[in-house]
């Protein structure tokens, strides 16, 4: 998908105006496939919301040969895999993206949460085996950072003077 949105992007001559024309086609909004850029919050997920949103578009375009885009093709098995990583992502996304929440004070009970999320998330009988194993990975990748945390007094030192989370997370 990232591949796909840059190639439309970056062709203002030729495939965004027929990105264009098929949205129309499909009666969707003209609206292009937001970028992956490494330091914007949440741009992956944007990426794939709107590419699950259009993925008739997106299949529409690639299946023309004249647009020699077929290396891009998504599998139903794979539209189905980014629509579980979405499911998976959605509540963390939104709540991390909210202005003013991220503090130091909120690190370990927001680890809490994404912990949480992994474990029963990893135990979800839907979720296909790639994203079960992603949070598997995922889980193994927190526990190193609680390990980091455990190192440094300010995390918790912060959470003590945080008059909304004082010694109530301890307890």
């Amino acid at each position: 998908i990232r591949k796909l949105a840059f190639a439309i992007i970056h062709s203002s001559t030729v495939l965004l105006p027929q990105w264009r024309t098929v949205c129309q086609q499909l009666d969707l909004s003209p609206r292009l496939i937001p970028r992956d850029v490494a330091t914007r919050w949440n741009s992956t997920y944007d990426m794939l919301e709107v590419a699950v949103e259009y993925r008739e578009a997106i299949d529409t375009l690639v299946a023309d040969k004249k647009t020699n885009l077929r290396q891009y093709e998504l599998e139903d098995e794979e539209w189905e895999v980014l629509k579980d990583l979405l499911r998976v992502l959605k509540d963390l996304t939104l709540k991390f993206s909210q202005e003013g929440v991220a503090t130091i004070a909120h690190v370990i009970p927001a680890m809490d949460k994404i912990e949480n999320m992994l474990e029963t998330e990893a135990d979800d009988k839907k979720l296909s085996p790639a994203i079960k194993s992603a949070l598997k990975k995922g889980q193994k990748i927190m526990n190193s950072y609680y390990t980091k945390t455990d190192q440094s007094y300010a995390y918790r030192i912060a959470m003590v003077l945080h008059p909304g989370l004082k010694l109530e997370y301890f307890k």
